[in-house]
């Protein structure tokens, strides 16, 4: 475990993965090794990283981050229309400190965090705080030929009203998906073995 150790100081960037390494060498290539560790890091200290595909086109990336970028730039009360809590958030905007983290009140959770090693355990969560980030879930899945007696599987995604916003939002919203998922539907042979 020595090899996975997380400094105490932890830069505010992500760290990038690239998935490339894991689709062309072999699972015991030195830098798909590398590459390997380098994301249990990053899981281990973020509960995230970026993975870099070079099949995901540059104009994608920048046309989601302007679309989300203009998104998130309007008044609030123009962005609550797009809140559905009655949904629990599955689908449409989340604003920041909306959430709270489950385990923050949950003491069966609680308990198994204070049961792992330090070394194991999520950042403190005992302050209570909600979420700070905001975020805007789009589902990219086929409505099943059924109907559930779950609402928010049934429930259309949202559009945000705005003109210079809405015709963009749903094709710009689904090619991002779609990078994504193609991304990581398939991943390379090379992931089990890290």
């Amino acid at each position: 475990m020595a090899d996975t150790a997380i400094p105490q100081d932890l830069p505010m960037d992500l760290p990038v993965i690239d998935l490339d390494l894991f689709r062309t060498r072999p699972h015991d290539d030195l830098e798909v090794q590398a590459e390997c560790k380098k994301a249990a890091k990053a899981l281990i200290a973020y509960g995230a990283l970026v993975l870099h595909d070079s099949r995901v086109a540059d104009a994608d990336n920048d046309a989601f981050l302007d679309l989300l970028e203009d998104y998130f730039a309007q008044p609030e009360a123009d962005l609550r229309r797009d809140e559905r809590p009655e949904l629990s958030y599955q689908i449409g905007v989340t604003l920041e400190n909306t959430e709270k983290p489950k385990c923050a009140v949950d003491e069966p959770c609680l308990r198994v965090i204070e049961r792992l090693a330090p070394e194991e355990r999520p950042l403190d969560i005992s302050a209570h705080s909600p979420d700070p980030k905001c975020r805007f879930f789009w589902k990219m899945v086929e409505k099943p030929p059924y109907e559930t007696k779950f609402p928010g599987l049934n429930a259309a995604n949202v559009t945000p009203d705005a003109p210079h916003i809405r015709e963009r939002w749903g094709p710009t919203m689904d090619q991002w998906g779609k990078s994504m998922k193609n991304a990581c539907a398939r991943p390379p042979s090379s992931w089990d073995r890290c």
